[in-house]
Protein backbone atom coordinates (compact mmCIF):
# COMPACT_ATOMS: atom_id res chain seq x y z
CA UNK A 1 0.00 0.00 0.00
CA UNK A 2 2.72 2.37 0.84
CA UNK A 3 4.46 1.81 -2.42
CA UNK A 4 1.47 2.60 -4.13
CA UNK A 5 1.45 6.35 -2.51
CA UNK A 6 4.41 6.50 -3.23
CA UNK A 7 4.49 5.79 -6.63
CA UNK A 8 1.19 7.88 -7.16
CA UNK A 9 2.81 11.07 -5.00
CA UNK A 10 5.90 10.74 -7.30
CA UNK A 11 3.60 10.48 -10.73
CA UNK A 12 2.25 13.61 -9.38
CA UNK A 13 5.19 15.69 -8.66
CA UNK A 14 6.37 14.72 -12.49
CA UNK A 15 3.21 15.64 -14.05
CA UNK A 16 3.04 19.21 -11.92
CA UNK A 17 6.52 19.76 -12.85
CA UNK A 18 6.29 19.17 -16.63
CA UNK A 19 3.44 21.30 -16.46
CA UNK A 20 5.19 24.27 -15.46
CA UNK A 21 8.09 23.87 -18.15
CA UNK A 22 8.04 27.00 -21.26
CA UNK A 23 5.19 28.66 -21.69
CA UNK A 24 5.40 31.07 -24.94
CA UNK A 25 3.88 34.48 -23.43
CA UNK A 26 3.03 37.63 -25.56
CA UNK A 27 5.01 40.92 -25.29
CA UNK A 28 1.55 42.35 -23.67
CA UNK A 29 1.07 39.86 -20.84
CA UNK A 30 4.98 40.45 -19.45
CA UNK A 31 5.37 42.24 -16.25
CA UNK A 32 5.42 45.85 -16.82
CA UNK A 33 8.72 46.32 -15.43
CA UNK A 34 10.14 43.90 -17.88
CA UNK A 35 8.88 45.53 -20.56
CA UNK A 36 10.49 48.44 -20.12
CA UNK A 37 13.66 46.90 -19.53
CA UNK A 38 13.17 45.66 -22.90
CA UNK A 39 12.49 48.88 -24.57
CA UNK A 40 15.21 50.46 -23.70
CA UNK A 41 16.98 48.47 -26.18
CA UNK A 42 15.04 46.82 -28.55
CA UNK A 43 11.62 47.74 -29.93
CA UNK A 44 8.91 45.31 -29.56
CA UNK A 45 8.60 44.45 -33.06
CA UNK A 46 12.66 43.31 -33.06
CA UNK A 47 10.73 40.51 -30.11
CA UNK A 48 9.63 36.96 -32.00
CA UNK A 49 9.40 34.48 -28.92
CA UNK A 50 9.04 34.52 -25.84
CA UNK A 51 9.41 31.93 -23.21
CA UNK A 52 8.12 31.65 -19.86
CA UNK A 53 9.37 29.42 -17.15
CA UNK A 54 8.78 28.84 -13.22
CA UNK A 55 11.81 27.67 -11.82
CA UNK A 56 10.82 28.00 -7.88
CA UNK A 57 7.61 29.29 -6.17
CA UNK A 58 8.40 33.04 -6.96
CA UNK A 59 10.98 32.36 -9.75
CA UNK A 60 9.99 32.72 -12.78
CA UNK A 61 13.12 33.06 -16.13
CA UNK A 62 12.06 35.17 -19.45
CA UNK A 63 13.46 34.57 -22.71
CA UNK A 64 13.61 37.17 -25.33
CA UNK A 65 14.25 35.68 -28.76
CA UNK A 66 15.10 38.42 -31.37
CA UNK A 67 14.94 39.15 -34.90
CA UNK A 68 18.63 39.64 -35.35
CA UNK A 69 19.74 36.12 -33.09
CA UNK A 70 19.86 37.95 -29.95
CA UNK A 71 18.83 35.65 -26.69
CA UNK A 72 18.00 37.76 -24.02
CA UNK A 73 17.23 36.16 -20.17
CA UNK A 74 15.81 37.83 -16.62
CA UNK A 75 15.04 36.57 -13.89
CA UNK A 76 11.78 37.62 -12.10
CA UNK A 77 11.54 37.35 -8.34
CA UNK A 78 8.87 37.84 -6.18
CA UNK A 79 5.17 38.52 -6.61
CA UNK A 80 3.81 41.78 -4.87
CA UNK A 81 7.35 43.84 -5.27
CA UNK A 82 8.72 42.18 -8.07
CA UNK A 83 12.13 42.40 -8.70
CA UNK A 84 13.81 41.51 -12.04
CA UNK A 85 17.34 40.53 -12.68
CA UNK A 86 19.38 40.45 -16.06
CA UNK A 87 21.10 36.85 -16.46
CA UNK A 88 22.43 36.44 -19.88
CA UNK A 89 22.62 37.70 -23.54
CA UNK A 90 23.89 35.94 -26.29
CA UNK A 91 24.20 36.77 -30.03
CA UNK A 92 26.64 34.64 -32.70
CA UNK A 93 27.31 38.09 -34.27
CA UNK A 94 27.61 40.28 -31.39
CA UNK A 95 26.54 42.14 -28.79
CA UNK A 96 25.35 45.46 -27.72
CA UNK A 97 27.82 47.15 -25.31
CA UNK A 98 24.78 48.66 -23.56
CA UNK A 99 25.13 45.15 -21.44
CA UNK A 100 28.59 44.31 -20.16
CA UNK A 101 30.14 46.58 -17.35
CA UNK A 102 32.76 49.36 -18.82
CA UNK A 103 35.68 47.84 -17.33
CA UNK A 104 35.02 44.56 -18.36
CA UNK A 105 34.66 45.93 -21.99
CA UNK A 106 37.87 48.18 -21.73
CA UNK A 107 39.84 44.58 -20.66
CA UNK A 108 38.63 43.08 -23.30
CA UNK A 109 39.35 45.73 -25.88
CA UNK A 110 42.96 45.98 -24.42
CA UNK A 111 43.59 42.17 -24.10
CA UNK A 112 42.08 40.89 -27.30
CA UNK A 113 41.57 44.36 -29.47
CA UNK A 114 39.91 41.90 -32.18
CA UNK A 115 37.27 40.31 -30.42
CA UNK A 116 34.02 40.63 -30.34
CA UNK A 117 31.51 39.69 -27.42
CA UNK A 118 29.25 37.16 -28.30
CA UNK A 119 27.94 36.27 -24.90
CA UNK A 120 27.87 38.12 -21.44
CA UNK A 121 26.28 35.98 -18.23
CA UNK A 122 25.74 37.55 -15.04
CA UNK A 123 25.86 34.87 -12.15
CA UNK A 124 26.07 35.34 -8.45
CA UNK A 125 29.72 35.33 -7.81
CA UNK A 126 31.09 36.03 -11.34
CA UNK A 127 30.80 37.64 -14.99
CA UNK A 128 30.75 35.44 -17.86
CA UNK A 129 32.12 36.78 -21.56
CA UNK A 130 32.43 34.37 -24.56
CA UNK A 131 34.41 35.61 -27.20
CA UNK A 132 34.10 35.02 -31.19
CA UNK A 133 37.47 33.45 -30.87
CA UNK A 134 36.18 30.31 -28.72
CA UNK A 135 37.47 31.85 -25.65
CA UNK A 136 35.59 32.38 -22.41
CA UNK A 137 36.62 34.82 -20.05
CA UNK A 138 35.38 34.68 -15.64
CA UNK A 139 35.36 38.04 -14.14
CA UNK A 140 34.54 38.84 -10.26
CA UNK A 141 31.29 40.55 -9.44
CA UNK A 142 33.49 43.66 -9.63
CA UNK A 143 34.67 43.27 -12.78
CA UNK A 144 37.92 42.03 -12.05
CA UNK A 145 39.63 39.66 -14.43
CA UNK A 146 40.22 35.65 -12.86
CA UNK A 147 40.90 33.44 -15.57
CA UNK A 148 40.00 31.86 -18.82
CA UNK A 149 38.17 28.95 -19.49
Amino acid sequence: MKKIICVALVSMFCLTAFARGKQPVSFTKMPEVLQTEILKNFTEDQVQLITSEKTMPRHHKFVFHLADGTKLEYMSIGKKKLKIQFREITNPAGIKQEFVPENIQSYIQETFPNATITSYEKETMNQTIELNQDMVLIFNKSGKFIRID
